[in-house]
């Protein structure tokens, strides 16, 4: 098991990770590494993957945490009434949830991608906060990153003290999409050319969720100073990524998130 990591912030002991494939074949699309149990994956096999990464990160398994995303909106903020449910309490907590912002340390909080965009986000101060997003394009859409910023400074964050890291994703040049989601982009505020785009041979639109993503985090306050963006594709590393135009829905994940070790 291999995984990327380093600091979103170091001082705060806020480091970020990605959990990399690790196998090359398109044609089995649950050959290698994934902790996702929603996508068809065997049980056995995602269980062992959940528990390797958990060692390597120096958290408890059951502090591995991770949603039911179903591409919303839907932001949650875990504090300790969470983390003293038992496992199913637990899971209908995070049922259709796409972001998770958390104070608490020793915790990984994450979300799997196969072409979405995970942002994270950290607040230094006093207490630290952390916080894993998923953005698909109806994510993007609806401002999901927008609402977990609004999420932490509901819960005492400060923006000016916030940095982010963009991570893997399929890249705008991969990501074409129809005419009524490049629509929904520009009545969203995104419609600028480096976010909307046209292939000179199709005429088809695409899509760069990256830099969709960064431009919201900057209208909402954040300096771009601080914003770190993963320059990967999914769609075109399929030897470290998982990829759903590439590999089909009922595939394995990109498992990316955030602990805090202080």
């Amino acid at each position: 098991m291999t995984i990327e990591r380093g600091w979103l912030d170091e001082e705060a002991g806020a480091e970020w990770f990605t959990l990399l494939r690790g196998a090359s074949s398109i044609d089995e699309p649950y050959l290698g590494d994934s902790v996702c149990g929603y996508t068809g994956d065997d049980v056995v096999h995602y269980m062992e993957c959940r528990k390797n990464l958990a060692l390597i990160l120096g958290v408890d398994v059951s502090d591995l945490i991770q949603t039911r995303q179903s591409h919303t909106s839907n932001v949650v903020f875990l504090d300790d009434s969470f983390f003293v449910k038992d496992v199913g309490s637990r899971c209908g907590c995070l049922q259709d949830v796409d972001g998770i912002v958390t104070c608490h340390r020793k915790v990984a909080i994450g979300v799997n991608t196969a072409d979405c965009v995970p942002v994270l986000l950290c607040a230094a101060g006093n207490v630290p906060m952390i916080a894993a997003i998923h953005a698909g394009w109806r994510g993007t859409v609806a401002g999901i990153v927008v609402k977990a910023v609004d999420c932490m400074v509901e819960h005492g964050a400060k923006i000016e003290e916030m940095t982010a890291y963009i991570g893997v994703s399929i890249c705008g040049k991969c990501y074409e999409v129809g005419d009524e989601v490049a629509d929904m982009f520009a009545k969203a505020g995104l419609g600028e050319s480096d976010v909307i785009s046209r292939n000179d041979v199709t005429g088809k639109a695409h899509v760069n969720l990256k830099e969709a993503n960064r431009k919201l985090l900057v209208k909402v306050g954040l300096d771009y100073h601080k914003i770190t963006v993963n320059g990967d594709c999914s769609f075109e590393s399929p030897d470290k990524y998982y990829s759903a135009r590439r590999m089909g829905v009922n595939s394995g994940r990109t498992f990316t998130g955030i602990v805090l070790h202080k």
